[in-house]
């Protein structure tokens, strides 16, 4: 048996902690705000191991829900890197371009301007 610092543990997905992370988002869209991917973890308290890894399959199960019910600007875009510019990570663009809502780059000129565009209809369908 391995020790338990590099024992493999299965990373925890659950209905109740992707409804937490969904009632924070839309919290922040009411707010008009952005969050690291980091904040947003430790706001939702996502569980150890792997906080990240499980923080962007929630969020990606946030956009195939959202998308599902006829909403491409979904909650989930106001999870940004901590890099400039405050933009998703590539795995953002990769999903919307495979449920077929974008079709740019990853990053750049283009990625920048529809996140703006996905984060004004946001704000607009969450007033203050």
């Amino acid at each position: 048996m391995l020790p338990a610092s590099t024992e493999q543990r299965p990373i925890i997905m659950n209905t109740e902690l992707q409804q937490r992370l969904r009632s924070h988002l839309e919290n922040l869209a009411k707010k008009g705000e952005i969050i690291s991917y980091r904040q947003l973890a430790e706001l939702a308290e996502i569980p150890s191991p792997q906080v990240i890894r499980q923080l962007t399959d929630l969020l990606e199960n946030i956009i195939r829900e959202d998308h599902a019910a006829g909403i491409n600007a979904s909650v989930a875009s106001l999870a940004v890197s901590q890099a400039i510019p405050a933009i998703p990570r590539a795995g953002y663009f990769m999903l919307l371009r495979e449920l077929g809502v974008y079709s740019g780059a990853d990053e750049g000129e283009q990625a920048e301007a529809f996140h703006a565009a996905c984060l004004e209809q946001i704000f607009t369908q969450f007033p203050s």
